[in-house]
């Protein structure tokens, strides 16, 4: 691994929990020597990408990286016109409603809001998603090119996370066709168990997909009597997204 795929890790290992490491932890993290992780933390802190915890000897993310965030997120647009769809969503459905977005061969929670006094989402903004299960992984992987997600899917291992998650790479691409077919995905405890989510593309003003709109909450909030109404919902709040980003479907 070369200096710059190695701080590109320390980077990534500060945004995830507990989000502070010290320089013993990171070195075990990378199999290097102290010295050589210190030199490359040194770097990352002059720049104000990394920055140490006062009183101790721990490192977290720094005011540039959240700058970085806040460039991208302006860039794509989608938080501020995002915002008022998500909440007339929550407002009706009574559930969480997230945005996930992709970044190359990454899906990640982007945006959250939760309906007060039903049910708080605990997953963290920035927490990545497996393309193989739940709403928003498999959505986001099946708009990509094909040939791409076949290569990411064959190099990871589809950990089974339930005793419901797909497993076959030959399985998951015919879903991935049906989604595209019906224009959303559903999970039913196949990534979290007792857990449900149902998903909608977003499309950029080129046409392609690289966030999507999210329901989700427990099973036990789960109503199949509703699920059509709620894929409407979440479709046409996803085209209004669409539409405000620039794209006329």
């Amino acid at each position: 691994m070369t200096s710059v795929g190695k701080a590109i890790y320390i980077l990534k290992c500060l945004s995830e929990p507990p989000y502070e490491f010290g320089i013993t932890q990171l070195a075990i993290n990378l199999n290097m020597a102290k010295s050589g992780v210190h030199k490359i933390v040194s770097a990352l802190v002059s720049e104000r990408l990394v920055v140490q915890a006062p009183g101790t000897s721990k490192y977290h993310l720094g005011p540039a990286v959240l700058r970085m965030g806040a460039a991208y997120s302006n860039l794509r647009g989608i938080e501020e016109v995002s915002k008022s769809v998500m909440e007339a969503i929550s407002k009706i459905t009574k559930t969480s409603v997230l945005v996930g977005l992709r970044d190359s061969d990454e899906a990640f929670l982007a945006y959250k809001i939760d309906a007060p006094g039903y049910f708080s989402y605990d997953g963290y903004i920035g927490r990545n998603f497996p393309f193989h299960a739940g709403a928003i992984g498999k959505i986001l992987g099946a708009y990509m090119d094909e040939d791409k997600i076949r290569e990411i899917l064959k190099n990871r291992d589809l950990e089974k996370k339930t005793p419901l998650t797909i497993v076959s790479l030959e399985e998951l691409l015919q879903q991935y066709k049906d989604i595209r077919e019906q224009g959303y995905a559903a999970s039913y405890g196949e990534n979290i168990g007792g857990a449900f989510g149902l998903a909608a593309p977003i499309f950029d003003r080129n046409e392609q997909v690289w966030a999507c709109l999210c329901i989700a909450g427990p099973l036990e909030f789960y109503q199949a009597s509703k699920e059509e109404a709620w894929i409407r919902l979440l479709k046409e709040g996803a085209k209004e997204i669409s539409f405000k980003l620039g794209v006329r479907l």
